[in-house]
């Protein structure tokens, strides 16, 4: 209790106490940071940075195992946030099939059935747990590279950029826009502005010495500041969950459930009805009746198949997207990206590069007996220093206009620099300064020159010449920014500066490629709308139908046709885009936000899918899905068109299961209450073995591409299971009236019986019944009720060399087919 009091005390001084005593006690300097060696030792004293928000205990080593085999099957990688029965229940039924089955077969001693069992079982198993590694290897270095924690530190008088998990105690750390706060610190200078600097959830007024917590954002502005405490260190109290995307199940997770469910709910259902029935019509007790058979249903993988194949589906998507540079977290993106109709880009460093080039020659000036390059230098004393850590792009490409970028701080003082407004690129800096050559105070800004101009004062006249020479340069593919000067409360404005922000090398060809899947694209920007059209008449396909924001809002709510045919919006503020986001949601479209800047995680956040750049914000991607590590467009397109591919096989294999499962056990029943004919188990078992044969075939079928988006009616995928299963239960009960009734066709062929044996009969029906079940493969990927695709060359081999193998089988083993058969009587019926 004393060491623990002691520990707090301490705390409470660092977080209280005078910014000089506080950098004396961590043993740390402002101007040079900590040394390599000091901070090598502080991190094995105080252990890396990382932060455990549960110490709840994990139990022995024989309960993490039992947890692991129990889960291995593939529920709980189908529903990793499901913490609820369903979850419980279907992976509990799964292995107490498993088990029952084994148990019935081994006391049967039926060895083909046990090997069948087992073979199912370690291949599902085994194949679950490959595609785990695989896919853990493959997303290793991009999850690194996308969402590994990293801080700019100063050590040794050098700024340095580490892993987050190496800050210590005293570390001067740096931080900018969008940066997620890596451990508790303590702010020594931070950039004076207009909003709130560290977002938690909460308005919080920046000032000196003020506290910031691990996990907190940085919502603007820049800074540095000193760590008090990291890793274990860090109070309980203050610890909050690191920003991250809310993870939900996909359209593909919750229909494979519901299928899943309808096919439990179909065996159990029926199963006791089935009984009861015996019962009643049969005056059979239930004792009589051969249980080993009432599992056959389940046995034929009804539970269990569904979540591997989804699982292996899923992975090898995941896989795909990682050789596309895309790292993902979950598999909510993979799945719901095929049913996507809009897809919104934030224009401004995702479409374009964010790399604005000014023009010298065509800059325009406003005030007399200034030179433009007197206005270049005015504009770059409104930009932050080439000294400062992190620099604007639009300050940057102002200092590359400069010789010397020291002229824009020679001969002047400079009192305080801040930003008057938060909307990108009309961000307007300020900065106050005294002229040293006449000790006049002066004060110059720069921004949009709608808003300059308003600062400034300027007459009717000279608005409108600046509204025709924007027009003017809008046409040649420009944009501009103004410059404003103060002087003895004069102000006056000074110059139109153009520059160009060119788009990326495939945005045109993304743009392009995601019209032709079907999809609307929607460009959202803080650009005047003249600057819109113009980008958007660039972007191949799309049109250049563009409307300002505030005529975007004042249509009806319930105007979707407008909506519809809109490409882009003009002049949004930040909270615009997640509005546009929602009015979207609300029509019933499915959204994808691309996006780039801090103020970009809104409206991400209101979409089902959210993107982020290479180059974004680390809020930003913490808030995305997807997040792209390379810097290119066109592995969005590509992701879609993967996403769409995986809903196309999972169709196809959740209406195969189903009515595999229809026919298995509606052919059960049927043969059993009315003929008293009981098939063997091992028939489930072997068309069983067929089925996963052929589902893992379907993993690497070639599907073709959908070129529309793709949502998943899961009432319509199991209406087409259950009707497919009903028509094969009923040629499959057909066969059997045939083949055990008098020959209809006796007159036809006197010389041959279609009357055969119990064992012929059995065997026939295994092949009838493993043939038309496995057929239902070839069809699945119809639409409707005409065959529009047609099976490809992996599934058609499996199915034929699976059908040939279990004819062989069916001619070694026709006797195991009756149910009275036991293994002592093989080696007499080998011997006749």
């Amino acid at each position: 209790m004393d060491m623990a009091s002691s520990d707090d005390m301490a705390m409470a001084d660092l977080e209280t106490g005078e910014e000089e005593e506080v950098l004396r006690r961590l043993g740390t300097a402002e101007e040079a940071g900590l040394t390599d060696n000091e901070a090598a030792r502080r991190l094995r004293l105080h252990g890396p940075n990382v932060v455990v928000l549960s110490h709840h205990h994990e139990g022995s080593m024989l309960q993490r195992f039992l947890m692991a085999l129990f889960s291995l099957w593939g529920w709980d990688h189908v529903f990793p946030k499901y913490n609820n029965m369903v979850r419980i229940i279907l992976n509990s039924m799964s292995w107490v099939t498993v088990l029952t089955t084994i148990a019935i077969t081994s006391a049967g001693q039926r060895p083909c059935e046990l090997a069948i069992v087992v073979f199912i079982v370690a291949t599902s198993l085994i194949a679950c747990f490959i595609a785990k590694l695989v896919l853990e290897y493959a997303k290793a270095p991009l999850e690194a590279k996308a969402h590994s924690p990293r801080a700019k530190v100063l050590r040794d008088g050098r700024w340095r950029d580490v892993h987050a998990a190496n800050l210590v105690p005293g570390d001067i750390i740096f931080l900018k826009v969008g940066d997620i706060v890596p451990a508790n610190a303590r702010v020594l200078r931070f950039q004076k502005i207009d909003t709130m600097t560290c977002w938690a959830k909460r308005s919080v007024d920046c000032a000196h010495d003020f506290l910031i917590y691990y996990a907190w954002t940085v919502s603007c502005g820049q800074g540095t500041a000193v760590v008090i405490a990291t890793g274990r260190g860090i109070p309980r109290s203050t610890l909050r969950l690191y920003p991250q995307r809310y993870a939900r199940p996909g359209q593909l997770k919750e229909g494979v459930m519901l299928a899943a469910c309808f096919c439990a709910s179909l065996v159990l259902v029926g199963t006791i009805a089935e009984i009861v029935l015996s019962f009643l019509l049969q005056k059979q007790n239930c004792t009589g009746m051969p249980l080993n058979a009432h599992f056959m249903p389940l046995i034929g993988g009804i539970p269990m198949a569904m979540p591997v194949f989804l699982y292996l589906a899923l992975a090898w998507g995941s896989v795909r997207l990682c050789f596309l540079g895309i790292a993902s977290r979950g598999t909510v993106a993979l799945e719901d990206l095929a049913s996507v109709d809009v897809i919104l880009f934030n224009m401004t460093g995702t479409l374009t590069c964010n790399q604005p080039c000014f023009v010298r020659d065509k800059i325009e000036m406003f005030a007399d007996g200034v030179s433009k390059d007197h206005a270049i230098i005015l504009a770059a004393r409104a930009s932050r220093s080439q000294h400062e850590l992190y620099i604007e792009p639009i300050d940057a490409a102002i200092l590359r206009l400069l010789d010397d970028p020291e002229q824009a701080r020679f001969g002047v003082q400079v009192l305080e620099h801040h930003a008057c407004f938060f909307v990108a690129l009309k961000l307007m800096f300020q900065t106050t300064y005294i002229d040293e050559g006449n000790g006049s105070k002066c004060c110059v800004f720069k921004g949009d020159p709608t808003k300059v101009a308003h600062q400034c004062g300027c007459s009717k006249e000279v608005k409108e010449k600046i509204s025709t020479l924007m027009d003017e340069l809008t046409l040649d593919g420009y944009q501009a920014i103004a410059v404003g000067h103060q002087v003895d409360s004069c102000w006056e404005f000074i110059a139109l500066m153009p520059y160009t922000d060119d788009l990326r090398s495939d945005s045109a060809d993304v743009v392009d490629s995601l019209i032709d899947l079907g999809l609307d694209i929607r460009v959202l920007t803080e650009s005047p709308l003249s600057t819109t059209k113009q980008v958007c008449g660039k972007l191949g396909k799309l049109g250049t139908n563009v409307v300002p924001a505030h005529s975007v809002f004042e249509l009806a709510r319930n105007n979707i046709e407008v909506h519809s045919n809109i490409n882009g919006i003009s002049d949004l503020f930040p909270e615009d885009k997640s509005d546009v986001v929602r009015r979207l949601r609300n029509f019933g479209c499915h959204c994808a936000m691309v996006g780039y800047e801090f103020l970009d995680h809104d409206a991400i956040g209101e979409s089902h899918i959210g993107i982020s750049v290479a180059d974004a914000t680390d809020y930003t991607k913490s808030e995305s899905d997807l997040v792209l590590t390379q810097h290119a467009l066109m592995p969005v397109s590509s992701a879609v068109q993967i996403s769409r591919k995986i809903c196309q096989m999972m169709r196809s294999f959740t209406i195969f299961t189903v009515s595999s499962t229809v026919h298995l056990f509606g052919v059960r029943a049927i043969l059993y209450l009315l003929w008293h004919f009981d098939l063997s188990s091992i028939l489930a078992f072997m068309i069983a073995a067929c089925n996963y044969c052929t589902s893992f075939a379907m993993l690497f079928e070639r599907v073709e591409l959908n070129k529309s988006p793709d949502r998943w009616r899961v009432q319509k995928i199991i209406t087409s299971g259950a009707a497919f299963g009903s028509y094969i239960v009923l040629t499959t009960a057909i066969f059997y009236w045939v083949a055990s009734t008098a020959n209809p066709f006796a007159c036809k062929f006197k010389p041959i019986s279609l009357m055969g044996s119990d064992e012929e009969i059995r065997a026939a029906l295994f092949l009838q019944m493993s043939t038309i079940n496995q057929a239902i493969a070839l069809f699945v990927h119809s639409d409707g009720c005409c065959i529009i695709r047609f099976p490809g060359p992996v599934v058609t081999f499996s199915f034929v060399v699976s059908q040939m193998g279990w004819i062989d089988m069916v001619v070694q083993l026709s006797p195991t087919f009756d149910p009275g058969f036991s293994l002592s009587q093989m080696g007499t019926h080998k011997d006749d």
